[in-house]
């Protein structure tokens, strides 16, 4: 072996030395360009990159690079093209254009380069290797946070929620994450949903939403399905709202045959789209969330179960001990009554005996409203949600509708009856009178008011007229201490807001 021939087999072993010291795919698949172009003397290189090399595009460095992505007919002997793969996968094609000072690259020449090559694949594929482990170490890591950050979740309040959503984010290194659960009270093979956590960067305005058919347009199947990988959020998300997003991966959130919702992950433009093993930890990443959520129910379960046990408690011992004790006392003072010698004494006594009568009824009435209301009701979400429907059935749009945190927590039943029917009123006036196109209602819980507002972009009118359903929605106000305020213009559409204080919760 000639010392030229020494001294570029060792200058190649530095170099393979050198590569394969590297874990990272991006700092490799530079080093590769820099040490090849080094060691042959090219003027220019180019690495083209597979989908398997965890990168997107090429790498370019020199004069005129751009041009070693063409054919080079008769040229072709002037460059050096090389493979980098293994037995298992083909991560880049490496391309060489002239080198300095000599035309052609010789036999001996495309040998050092596949033996390159050869170490630069196994190179990518142990980097690859080890960033698939990382990602998968910090997807579990952030799988174990799930039941802390749901850990304090209550009923009515979805902090929790917004805070696995970020957390989703930031491992899934996206723009926009969104946690959607299935409307409640629905057919299982509907497709509405709402959007009750949200990450950091999603707009507040969107919590609470509620989305109707959602991939019904794009035929996508949503339930006992393996993640999805969307080119872009519209398809889950139709509003508008997340139009800088692009490459979208969609988890289920199931957990024992139960489907809690979906985790929508959404990237920026032109960002790297997900990767199978992010596709992969993702899925697993929901299915935890899903036990979390499930856990979540079960532990308000137990806490309906023990206070359904407690109420029947207590009305079993208001039946069979107190009411009892009271009878017994009425029917001595009965009995007293006859041996008392004056008619005002016994007038007395005959009031005694009338008062427990009317703390027996008082009890029973108490005794049935624990049972009655030990057993399982309608959430006030669900009964808004079938008004709302029923009330829309008429327009030929979809109404745009927001439900806030907290609502479920609504007990004051004659509140919430007043609430539905002003917004059956509501809806039925613009089914009636508006034509618009455009629909949207917001419901929700501020700093102790319920607030309904309805905002369309129909015909308007000029407020101060006559009212009939206007006077009724304002008598149901007044009747709460609330008030209905109109803004409306001719042409311009209408705003309704509906306000009134909270009850005082016992």
């Amino acid at each position: 072996m000639s010392k030229r021939s020494d001294a570029r087999v060792r200058e190649l072993l530095a170099s393979m030395a050198s590569i394969a010291g590297d874990l990272s795919v991006t700092a490799i698949t530079h080093r590769v360009l820099d040490e090849a172009m080094k060691i042959f003397g090219a003027s220019s290189g180019v690495l083209e990159l597979t989908n398997a090399s965890h990168q997107q595009g090429h790498l370019s460095k020199g004069k005129d690079a751009a041009s070693l992505l063409e054919a080079a007919g008769k040229d072709e002997a002037k460059r050096l093209r090389l493979d980098l793969k293994t037995r298992q996968q083909h991560f880049a094609r490496l391309t060489l254009g002239p080198k300095h000072g000599k035309d052609r690259y010789s036999r001996a020449d495309r040998e050092l380069g596949e033996a390159l090559a050869g170490s630069a694949g196994v190179a990518l594929e142990n980097a690859q290797l080890y960033q698939d482990a990382a990602d998968r170490a910090r997807w579990l890591a952030a799988s174990a946070r799930i039941g802390t950050l749901l850990g304090g979740e209550s009923r009515h309040h979805t902090q929790g929620l917004n805070d696995v959503a970020e957390l989703a984010r930031r491992e899934s290194r996206s723009k926009y994450a969104l946690l959607l659960t299935p409307i409640t009270g629905e057919e299982p093979e509907n497709t509405g949903y709402r959007i009750a956590g949200i990450s950091e960067y999603v707009h507040p305005h969107l919590a609470g939403r509620v989305l109707l058919q959602v991939g019904v347009r794009h035929k996508l199947v949503l339930r006992n399905s393996p993640p999805l990988l969307l080119e872009a959020p519209d398809a889950i998300v139709p509003l508008g709202e997340l139009a800088d997003g692009e490459g979208t991966l969609v988890t289920e959130l199931l957990a024992r045959g139960i489907h809690y919702g979906l985790l929508v992950m959404v990237r920026e433009h032109g960002a790297q789209g997900f990767r199978p093993v992010e596709a992969q930890m993702a899925g697993i990443f929901s299915a935890n969330i899903a036990q979390g959520l499930g856990l979540v129910q079960m532990h308000h379960l137990r806490e309906d179960v023990l206070l359904y046990l407690e109420r029947e408690r207590i009305a079993r011992d208001l039946h069979d001990i107190v009411i009892q004790r009271i009878f017994a006392a009425g029917l001595g003072i009965s009995a007293l009554r006859k041996q008392l010698p004056t008619p005002a004494a016994r007038e007395r006594a005959t009031g005694l005996a009338g008062e427990l009568d009317t703390t027996i009824a008082e009890l029973r009435a108490t005794i049935y409203s624990l049972r009655a209301d030990a057993g399982e009701t309608e959430t006030p979400s669900s009964r808004i949600l079938r008004a709302i429907r029923l009330a829309s059935e008429p327009l030929e749009i979809t109404p745009a509708l927001r439900l806030g945190d907290e609502l479920d927590a609504l007990a004051d039943e004659t509140t919430l009856a007043h609430l539905l029917a002003v917004i059956t009123e509501a809806l039925s006036n613009v089914v009636r009178h508006a034509r618009a196109s455009s629909v949207e209602l917001t419901v929700e819980r501020t700093d102790g008011t319920l607030a309904l507002t309805l905002r369309d972009d129909g015909a308007g009118f000029i407020p101060g007229g006559p009212e009939s359903g206007l006077a009724n929605m304002r008598q149901r106000a007044g009747e709460l201490g609330g008030t209905l305020d109109i803004d409306s213009t001719p042409g311009q559409g209408t705003v309704l807001h509906w306000v009134v204080p909270m009850p005082a919760e016992d």
